[in-house]
């Protein structure tokens, strides 16, 4: 079970909001493959991968835009990973449904975006605009 900490927190809100709210889905697609119900959950933490790759991607690269953030390019380079992987895995599930081992392909996706991506590169982008934001303040 994930749980929201200092690994993962940023200090600023939008994107901690947006973390909690991933650890929150990827912690409830665990607890239903614990308790045999995976498969059928699936699909609703899928719909959550699209709004969240909607929604909250789509926030932070119009703040790193808006601040200039020094490492845009790589950033959005993962951004677009994120999406073109979580796209392959929508494709299956419309190709194949929920087989056996699929809630353990999107679980392992979620966590392996936790612990390479929020807890690494957004901890950069957020260091840097709570640095933009000092700068900022008279």
């Amino acid at each position: 079970m994930a749980v929201f900490g200092e690994e993962f927190s940023t200090n600023i809100s939008f994107m901690d909001n947006g973390t909690r709210k991933f650890i929150f889905e990827l912690n409830k697609l665990s607890d239903a493959m614990k308790n045999g119900e995976g498969r059928q959950y699936v699909i609703f933490a899928l719909d959550f991968l699209g709004e969240y790759s909607e929604k909250h991607l789509i926030s932070e690269e119009k703040v790193m835009i808006k601040y200039r953030f020094h490492d845009i390019e790589g950033h959005a380079v993962q951004h677009e990973e994120f999406r073109s992987e979580l796209q392959k895995i929508i494709d299956e599930y419309a190709a194949k449904g929920a087989e056996h081992s699929f809630p353990l392909l999107v679980q392992r996706f979620m966590g392996g975006w936790l612990s390479r991506h929020i807890s690494r590169a957004d901890k950069v982008l957020g260091d840097f605009l709570a640095a933009s934001a000092k700068k900022a303040r008279p």
